[in-house]
């Protein structure tokens, strides 16, 4: 039992001479044979060894047992104990969450006091990991899922995954040592006990060996997902800036692309939980399909498909860009108007065209013949019925259209800025302007509009 510890901690670096760890301790026949078996390996090893125990406020007196039971073998083998009491059933009420997701969250949040501090050892075992990779499975989390639990998980280390429940209890038996039994583990209202209790035993029916043969595929898994990990940190390096994901990721292997669109949903979403591979498979149909398209991920996130990327962002931002913005009055009296818009100020003037007044091509800033203004100007979205002329033949295009037409993602086209003269879109802020607008020599009065802002530059 301590050799196999001791491998499990040399394979994976888990524990280094001079570190601090902390040993979660339930009072269980898990965490109790991890606290001796760890109090062992320290003796040559020599880190510093403390406890941690969670009372969770679920089982009454029982609880409050295992409590007592904790702190008195802790004592007793001279090992320092942090002891936290939560109420998992009123922050499962107010969170909306099952009493054993709740119990979950409770408990780590009590570990991430002592993360800064050293590493936090969990007694997860090897029939542990087993109902870890079926559950993951039955859920449809991919091979990221099949691997099991993670040996080692930012600060959080699993010196007995190699070990079965069988190893633990002889391991305590030989020492002596009494654990405690929570009464939980047998209700079939948690999920995993249901794995534990009515699915696991099926799998030893077929083969006595099955935990292990799935303990060994948990460790190939490791390897591989590890490797292919490796490959897809430097496909997301080159396809990946920000929220925006490029479609010349379909240049790689599947499993890449898969593993990229996995790794771009959990960090637009800041975590992986129950982002599975539904979210995943949804992600890769919209890169490889047509633009415009949209679908919804968890985490309030949204993914639109563009012509040549994939942007993620949230349904608020998507929905928010979205307006219609005042009309503006230019007359004899009133030549000269400034609007601010969404972080930008658009200045607008009549002035007379003079051989003194320079055109220049810039994006912000346009001149137009004034005088073929026949409605009321306005800057705003676009709506149905609104065209721009696309050449000096008087050529109309919808707008909708030419947006198409100009590749502009569709999550941008209805919060674009245009300058209108009624239907007829004069200018589209940062792209062009209308032909019909255009000053030549016969011109005689021409409305400057230049645009500036924080993100404008000429």
């Amino acid at each position: 039992m301590i050799s196999k510890c001791k491998e499990t901690i040399e394979e994976y670096n888990m524990i280094n001479s001079g570190d601090k760890v902390y040993v979660a301790v339930s009072g269980g026949a898990d965490s109790v044979c991890l606290l001796l078996v760890l109090e062992e390996i320290r003796k040559e090893k020599e880190f510093e060894l403390e406890a941690i125990h969670v009372e969770h406020g679920i089982r009454g007196e029982e609880s409050i047992e295992d409590a007592r039971f904790v702190e008195e073998l802790c004592k007793k083998h001279g090992v320092k104990l942090h002891s936290y009491s939560v109420d998992s059933i009123k922050f499962a009420k107010e969170k909306g969450l099952s009493i054993e997701e709740a119990a979950r969250q409770l408990r780590y949040s009590c570990f991430d006091n002592h993360i800064m501090e050293g590493k936090i050892a969990t007694a997860h075992h090897m029939e542990d990991n087993a109902e870890t990779m079926l559950f993951n499975m039955v859920r449809g989390s991919g091979i990221e899922g099949v691997r099991g639990i993670k040996k080692v998980r930012g600060s959080f280390i699993r010196p007995l995954i190699e070990c079965s429940r069988k190893e633990i209890e002889a391991y305590l038996a030989s020492r002596n040592q009494s654990f405690c039994t929570d009464s939980t583990n047998e209700e079939m209202d948690y999920t995993r006990n249901n794995i534990r209790h009515n699915i696991i035993p099926k799998f030893l029916d077929i083969n006595p060996s099955a935990i292990e043969h799935l303990s060994k595929l948990s460790k190939m898994q490791d390897l591989a997902v590890e490797y292919i990990r490796k490959q897809a940190e430097i496909a997301y390096k080159k396809y990946v800036t920000g929220n925006v994901l490029s479609k010349k990721l379909l240049k790689e292997e599947l499993i890449i692309v898969q593993f990229v669109s996995h790794t771009f949903i959990c960090n637009m979403a800041g975590s992986s939980k129950d982002i599975s591979n539904v979210h995943v498979d949804k992600l890769v149909d919209l890169i490889m399909g047509a633009s415009g398209r949209k679908v919804n991920l968890p985490y309030g996130l949204m993914a639109v498909s563009n012509y040549d990327s994939v942007e993620i962002f949230t349904n608020i931002e998507a929905e928010s860009n979205n307006g219609t913005y005042e009309e503006i009055v230019l007359d004899d009296c009133h030549k000269k108007k400034t609007v601010n818009i969404n972080n930008m100020t658009v200045e607008l003037e009549v002035i007379p065209n003079t051989k003194n007044v320079q055109i220049t091509p810039k994006t912000y800033t346009k001149m137009f013949d004034y005088d073929k203004i026949t409605e009321v100007l306005s800057l705003r979205n676009r709506r149905e019925k609104d065209y721009i002329v696309i050449n000096d033949k008087g050529s109309r295009k919808p707008i909708n259209r030419y947006m198409i037409d100009e590749k502009i993602p569709s999550q941008y086209r209805d919060s674009m800025l245009l300058l209108c003269d009624g239907n007829h879109v004069m200018y589209v802020v940062g792209h062009r302007i209308s032909e019909y607008y255009k000053v030549n020599e016969a011109t005689r009065r021409i409305l400057k509009v230049r645009i500036t802002g924080e993100d404008i530059d000429e």
